[in-house]
């Protein structure tokens, strides 16, 4: 009966822990040094994003504020809101895309597959500069594709995982 017991209480324990866990883990950590160089002192923020669902996720960075914007908002300002000449969408239907680097806010996108971890690396010299955190957008994969109503293609994802960004 003691077996049984255990066994129970430990599937029971296995499934709440499962439950409980949120399907994109944002761990952060930020760091502080003096740049021996330049005598500046200077914070590296980390921001790493585990993906613990069964679907793929998609993160960018917004060159706006994401504020109080709904999902629908920040993927048409993203996508389909013209940029210089082009809107993203437009670029990617006329492959100027191709063979091209990204560009964070233009054309940098990154999936996070199932089981996968992404991190940004944000180096700063102002300790109070949330300019990057206010912009990083992530979303499910599917609602995206679901509102632009296409398949975004593997090429067009940045492949490492990670980026480092710079800012005030």
């Amino acid at each position: 009966m003691k077996t049984m017991v255990y066994i129970f209480f430990s599937f029971f324990m296995f499934c709440a822990m499962n439950f409980a866990q949120s399907p994109i883990e944002i761990d952060t950590v930020s760091l502080r040094y003096v740049n021996g160089f330049t005598n500046q002192h200077e914070i590296v923020d980390e921001y790493r994003m585990t993906n613990h669902s069964n679907e793929e996720y998609i993160t960018w960075v917004s060159l706006e504020p994401t504020n109080d914007k709904s999902n629908i908002e920040l993927v048409h300002d993203f996508f389909k809101k013209i940029k210089g000449d082009f809107s993203y969408i437009q670029a990617m239907y006329e492959e100027l895309l191709d063979n091209r680097p990204s560009i964070t806010g233009y054309s940098f996108i990154k999936k996070i597959a199932p089981g996968e971890t992404f991190t940004y690396f944000i180096v700063k010299t102002d300790p109070e500069s949330n300019f990057y955190s206010e912009r990083i957008v992530l979303m499910k994969g599917s609602e995206v594709e679901q509102y632009l109503r296409l398949q975004i293609e593997e090429k067009y994802f940045f492949k490492p995982s990670s980026i480092v960004l710079t800012g005030k």
